[in-house]
């Protein structure tokens, strides 16, 4: 009896174990790991197709600012608009691969250089991240099922600590303080020396401008700057904002709202506003 309870043990164990997943098995991790140094190698040249061997007929490939691409139709498309106009030079790192049965997930990291084909235009530089699901196919090998990019780089436009934004937000609520207190002292600073105006209650340049806040004839009870937003392209910004304003200036009632677009430049390690322009807002 012992024995064929041995038996019936030994053959339990058995079915166990051939039915159990393989976990991380090193043969699977180098396999997700190849895959991984292939597809920079098909995008360095340009090569759609050999993109698309890596992946399973129905993957999704989710990349940075662009569609998703569903299919190997559709990624393959994707890739080649791509190759049609620029020259990549990608680079991947893979930082943590697990593999249970016949799913697999990595990660990493990447960086790419951009250059585009036409004449005169400036190459990009960017990073990121990337995780990868992958399927082990019929025959053993590996593909991939899903593909997500995601880019470590502020918004186009932004700065990864927000400081100039906040900075420049901050002076837009001086200037409609300065309009309201007519500190044309403020103002000297704020101004570039180049500064002209093209307003839709003024329009000349820094000199003719303090002369205005200076006169006795221009009045605000009140000016506040809202729903702004700053683009910030290294010494140079942008920021589109909407001005509300009870006022008056030579004896005529301003008062309103304007939306404006303010150009701005950093000097010394300090925003100037170089130009502006508004428009009422009817």
């Amino acid at each position: 009896m012992r024995t064929t309870y041995a038996v019936i043990l030994c053959v339990l164990l058995l079915l166990f174990s051939a039915c159990a997943q393989k976990v991380n098995d090193p043969a699977d991790v180098q396999a997700i790991k190849k895959s991984m140094d292939d597809f920079p190698k098909a995008v360095n040249a340009a090569d759609a197709n050999g993109v698309i061997a890596l992946m399973t007929d129905k993957a999704i490939f989710a990349d940075l600012s662009a569609p998703v691409a569903v299919g190997k139709d559709a990624i393959r498309s994707h890739f080649q608009s791509f190759f049609d106009h620029f020259k990549a030079d990608l680079s991947t790192s893979v930082e943590d691969v697990r593999v249970t049965g016949d799913l697999a997930v990595a990660r990493g990291a990447f960086t790419n250089k951009v250059t585009p084909k036409a004449e005169g235009v400036a190459p990009v530089s960017y990073s990121g991240s990337w995780v990868v699901a992958s399927a082990r196919q019929n025959d053993g090998s590996w593909k991939w099922d899903w593909v997500v990019g995601n880019s470590d780089q502020p918004l186009p436009g932004s700065t990864a600590s927000g400081e100039d934004e906040q900075a420049l937000y901050q002076i837009e609520r001086d200037m409609g303080e300065a309009l309201v207190k007519k500190d044309s002292a403020a103002w000297d600073r704020i101004l570039a020396n180049e500064f002209q105006g093209n307003y839709a209650t003024f329009v000349g340049n820094k000199r003719q401008f303090l002369a205005v806040i200076k006169s006795d004839t221009t009045k605000f009870e009140s000016a506040i700057n809202s729903e702004m937003k700053a683009l910030v392209f290294g010494d140079s910004a942008i920021v589109h904002g909407l001005s509300t304003s009870k006022s008056s200036m030579g004896g005529k009632d301003t008062s309103g709202q304007e939306r404006y677009t303010e150009v701005f430049v950093k000097r010394d390690g300090r925003w100037q506003c170089a130009t502006g322009y508004s428009v009422k807002v009817q």
